[in-house]
């Protein structure tokens, strides 16, 4: 069964104080919350993030830093990537895909705090691909189709043109590089 956010089609800009209005406290709002300062509504999957529900706690705020280090404290509950690592940055990407893919993203934070994000200085490809804005990562799909974002063709297992990465795929599974 699909839901419909209540909001207008058009995404708008919320701060993060507004946010946390829609927390699940009130059952006639929906449940919002944040990845990476993009706003979803996630009411769809109350069991899960309304009251009560293993995941209510991201509901009405910017969890990025959580959903990256996979916890579940409240130091954690904002979204702040300074110091995350490499692996917690693709964790928050796959997050980020699947919230894309599921849920009706019905706007973004009012100048949300820049994400700050590992620096250049451990001098890591990994590094190096999160100083680019999501569009401009290397971000590979194997869909069956065989193609990344560009249309190029490309195997299972292949490089990644922009950092050498040696990457394996799973049909179906983004992963950036």
């Amino acid at each position: 069964m699909k839901y419909s956010t209540a909001f207008p089609v058009q995404p708008w800009e919320i701060s993060e104080e507004e946010l946390k209005a829609y927390d699940g406290r009130d059952p006639k709002k929906p449940l919002l919350m944040a990845i990476k300062g993009q706003v979803y509504d996630v009411t769809q999957s109350r069991l899960f993030y309304g009251p009560g529900g293993p995941y209510a706690l991201f509901v009405g705020k910017d969890a990025s830093r959580a959903i990256a280090k996979m916890s579940f404290e409240k130091k954690d509950l904002n979204g702040d990537l300074t110091g995350l690592d490499a692996f917690e940055l693709n964790v928050l990407q796959d997050w980020e895909h699947k919230f894309m893919s599921k849920y009706v993203k019905v706007g973004s934070i009012k100048n949300p705090e820049p994400a700050a994000e590992p620096s250049a200085a451990h001098g890591s490809k990994a590094t190096e691909a999160k100083e680019e804005t999501a569009d401009e990562r290397c971000v590979w799909y194997a869909d069956g189709t065989g193609q990344d974002r560009t249309g190029q063709d490309r195997t299972e297992q292949d490089r990644c043109p922009a950092f050498g990465k040696l990457e394996q795929h799973r049909t179906g599974q983004a992963r950036t590089c």
